[in-house]
């Protein structure tokens, strides 16, 4: 095997042909000049995301790298702003108060209550294209559904959302890694301007309280106890907002290009769309949107006897697991039928599963049916489509999508 460079712009476009080299040569792999390991086994990455007492969520309580390298980059959320915290994603049994505050706003009845939200915002943004023919995927529907929707549950204004969406941006980008000093001073001052407004918000709510999440956190109570500190509500509403668009939006992206490149997958969706559900699962499985994501080692260990030290970071990567052969039958190819779509790994799995990841189904769920009822012969623009996708180590985009249509009158 060829040493992968995993952080190339040339590995990021043929991610799954390294996959397969990795899965079959180098299951644990060692990063060069890193103190990382990749591991790309669905049974591995399995043990590892429900073994929190030897893989953590919380790098540098173990000595692991944190995600901004900088101190200088650092100074500025302690300075100017708030501690960059992860209350969401903190090992047991912390992780456990956090998520009960929020969890119900995704699971069950409060879920069932924002699909009329969903619904409306699909069809009024159908409605702004349909009648031309052809749209910018992406720019018209993809990521304005999830922006949308995130936005109005979290109690935020719509008319803010061009700004949230840079911050998103900026939110996510240390998670790739590689980052100059520079760039990572960027990011700072980014995230410490989302974190004031952010904080305004907060203020506003507990003044004068409303049905949205931001009133409700402003107002909990960690397990029955103490009212959250001001850090700890910015962190979870930053996780929430960037969690609930960003996945979403390259999700659709990619389900639109899947099944359009594959005609005989369009026409069964438009003759049975009761498997638009697998559809779903199976576009999450073959395209993960997050790649892979980060555990630190709490102590020396062995992974297929491979011995992996304390403090080394480990990498989890989802997209791997979701085409493993000896889980996924017939891995590379996208199954209307196949019978086992929801245990892919897109989501994560254990207790650190994406707490939006009900929402980003519920989205998808009710997005696709309605592009292929209401958007007649639906195809790729001929000539307009690159399907390059944007290079980068842990998120998963095309960079752009047309597509075609009957124009409806």
């Amino acid at each position: 095997m060829t040493e992968p460079d995993l952080f190339s712009p040339e590995a990021h476009k043929a991610w799954y042909q390294t996959y397969r080299e990795l899965q079959e040569l180098a299951p644990v792999y060692k990063v060069p000049d890193l103190n990382m390991y990749v591991l790309t086994r669905y049974e591995d990455i399995a043990a590892v995301v429900r073994d929190s007492d030897t893989f953590s969520n919380e790098r540098e309580k173990y000595d692991g790298e944190p995600l901004l390298l900088h101190a200088e980059a650092r100074s500025i959320y302690t300075e100017r702003g708030w501690p960059k915290l992860f209350p969401l994603a903190v090992d047991p049994p912390d992780h456990k108060k956090f998520r009960a505050l929020v969890d119900h706003f995704f699971l069950g009845e409060a879920l069932e209550r924002a699909r009329p939200l969903v619904e409306k915002v699909v069809g009024d943004l159908i409605d702004s294209f349909e009648a031309a023919g052809e749209v910018d995927f992406i720019g018209a529907f993809a990521e304005p559904l999830p922006t949308t929707v995130i936005t109005a549950l979290l109690g935020l204004p719509l008319e803010d959302m061009p700004q949230l969406k840079a911050w998103s941006t900026a939110w996510a980008a240390p998670f790739a890694r590689g980052l100059t000093k520079e760039q990572e001073i960027w990011v700072a001052e980014e995230g410490v301007a989302f974190q004031a407004y952010l904080k305004s918000h907060i203020d506003d709510r507990r003044r004068a309280p409303k049905d949205d999440i931001i009133s409700h956190l402003a107002s909990a109570r960690l397990d029955g106890g103490r009212l959250l500190e001001d850090a700890e509500i910015i962190s979870m509403l930053d996780h929430l907002y960037i969690g609930g668009n960003e996945t979403t939006t390259f999700s659709l992206t990619s389900g639109m290009w899947l099944m359009l490149r594959e005609p005989q997958i369009y026409d069964r969706l438009r003759a049975e769309p009761n498997k638009i559900r697998v559809f779903v699962e199976e576009v999450l499985r073959l395209e993960s949107p997050t790649q892979g994501l980060y555990r630190t080692v709490t102590r020396d260990t062995e992974i297929r006897g491979c011995p992996v030290p304390k403090g080394a970071t480990l990498h989890l990567r989802f997209a791997a697991a979701n085409r493993d052969e000896t889980v996924f039958k017939d891995a590379e190819r996208l199954n209307l039928d196949r019978t086992n779509a929801i245990r892919h790994m897109a989501f994560s799995q254990g207790e650190h599963h994406c707490p939006g990841a009900g929402l980003s189904r519920l989205e998808q769920n009710i997005a696709f049916p309605a592009l292929i009822q209401r958007l007649p012969n639906l195809r790729l623009t001929p000539g307009k489509n690159t399907f390059e996708h944007i290079p980068g180590f842990v998120l998963r985009a095309l960079g752009s999508l047309s597509l075609s249509f009957d124009p409806v009158k």
